[in-house]
């Protein structure tokens, strides 16, 4: 049952708030009785002198009997006391019975209580209790000093039962328990909503994601907040968006490869089968031959790229950093495939802005670079058109571009580009050769550098490829 995320927090919280109503309800109940006990010791005090007054008029005959109990009866009706009046012996000269308290004849008896002897003193003192047996219930009671022409003439004792006073207590402890009841009912209701925020959609990426395991990438959490939980569901279909994308490439980038290794296989299969059979005529069998060789070579370079990718992955991609002349490389690359211009009847534009340009980098990787891109700008300039290989330095960098002339790379598929198995134009770079691994590598050698690349494309007019390598410090 508490296995359950929404269960969990419903619980966590109602314990949570159930003990904070508990905890406050017992601490409004102390601070109640408190109080009761203090305004009630208050009042008792304040009759008890003003009563004291009283029994002065009465003792020198300016009022009655009469009045003076009376002014019994006003104390005893808001305050339910029993009053005693005592001599400076303890016998109870007056006394009146509280409706609520007791029946009994006080008058005449002695009170014996070490209380009696500290009144006497002139101490006002409060206590809680039956006063020595005196009373069948816990009584709250005020001793104050009899005071006559500022004389100790006796003492005043007020005995108010407590039970009055936690009566009160009850009326309180009952508003509470409404008020606990009232606020837990509008609590569960509160964090039945909450725990359903937290918790929904929690519930569904963990579906999403079982679903997301067996290979179904459409499904999407619904953001429904913009919160720490809805920030993780707006990331969760971020992933799945890389997910789907990642599947879609892989999946696209098996059936190129697929096809890729299957047609020179057909083609080689062919013409070595013709030769053997000696449908080839001899004349034309090394015709043949030369084409079944070509098609070897553009396996090799397949799995080259695959190997390549492979290494990339598992981080088994090593670099040698040695001082190197990056021009020299581009010469190189650039004679190796000038027959391939030459063919298309393009032209380079070659820019150095040194003719030695010292670079710190791996000198096999960086050949790989700029042959990836300068094939790239081979395959998708258009006939005739100019190619530009351009260095130059700028702040203890150096930077090289690569360009073409050809229709260029939309914007909405240049942030793609360097994905692995990624291609532009799927069907012209079949026709091409292409197999969407190269600047993914391109990429990853860079960054195995240190350095940058990136793109600058204009649909119909081009794109440049440039990319940035640490300056070599003069030996």
């Amino acid at each position: 049952m508490f296995r359950s995320l929404f269960v969990r927090l419903m619980s966590a919280y109602f314990v949570i708030i159930l003990s904070a109503l508990l905890i406050m309800g017992v601490l409004m109940s102390s601070f109640f009785q408190q109080y009761l006990m203090e305004t009630r010791t208050r009042e008792l005090i304040r009759e008890g002198r003003a009563l004291c007054g009283y029994i002065e008029l009465y003792q020198v005959g300016l009022i009655d009997h009469r009045t003076l109990n009376y002014q019994y009866q006003v104390i005893d009706r808001f305050l339910s006391t029993t009053i005693w009046v005592t001599d400076m012996h303890g016998y109870i000269l007056d006394s009146y019975n509280s409706s609520e308290l007791d029946d009994v004849n006080w008058k005449n008896q002695k009170v014996t209580v070490d209380e009696f002897v500290q009144v006497l003193k002139g101490n006002t003192i409060t206590r809680v209790g039956s006063f020595g047996e005196a009373f069948p219930v816990p009584v709250l009671t005020v001793g104050l000093p009899l005071e006559i022409d500022d004389k100790i003439q006796g003492t005043i004792f007020l005995h108010s039962p407590v039970r009055g006073m936690n009566r009160a207590l009850w009326d309180t402890y009952d508003s509470l328990l409404r008020a606990t009841i009232l606020s837990s009912i509008l609590s569960m209701i509160l964090l039945y909503f909450i725990s359903r925020h937290f918790s929904r959609p929690l519930t569904e990426m963990n579906t999403i994601s079982r679903e997301i395991a067996t290979g179904n990438f459409k499904r999407r959490v619904h953001v429904r907040s913009n919160d720490e939980v809805g920030q993780l569901a707006t990331n969760f279909n971020v992933m799945a968006d890389s997910l789907e994308k990642v599947d879609l490439m892989r999946r696209s980038f098996v059936a190129n490869v697929s096809h890729e290794l299957r047609s020179p296989l057909t083609s080689m299969r062919g013409y070595i089968q013709g030769v053997v059979d000696k449908t080839i005529s001899p004349e034309d069998q090394d015709k043949y031959l030369k084409i079944a060789l070509e098609e070897t070579e553009r396996m090799n370079r397949l799995i080259n790229e695959l190997l390549d990718l492979s290494r990339i992955e598992s981080g088994e991609f090593s670099m040698d950093i040695r001082v190197m002349d990056i021009n020299e490389t581009i010469r190189r690359v650039l004679i190796a495939r000038e027959d391939r211009i030459n063919a298309r009847g393009m032209d380079v534009n070659v820019d150095f802005e040194k003719d030695v340009c010292l670079v710190d980098g791996d000198p096999d990787r960086l050949q790989q670079v700029v042959i990836n891109l300068l094939d790239n700008a081979i395959k998708f300039n258009r006939e005739g058109g100019v190619i530009t290989l351009k260095t130059w330095l700028h702040k203890e960098k150096v930077y090289v571009k690569v360009a073409d002339q050809g229709s260029g790379i939309p914007k909405a598929e240049a942030v793609h580009i360097w994905e692995p198995f990624y291609q532009v134009d799927k069907s012209r770079s079949k026709k091409k050769g292409g197999t969407g691994l190269g600047l993914s590598i391109v990429k990853k050698i860079i960054e195995e550098h240190g350095q940058d690349i990136w793109l600058n494309s204009e649909e119909g007019k081009g794109s440049e490829f440039i990319f940035s390598l640490k300056e070599a410090k003069k030996q």
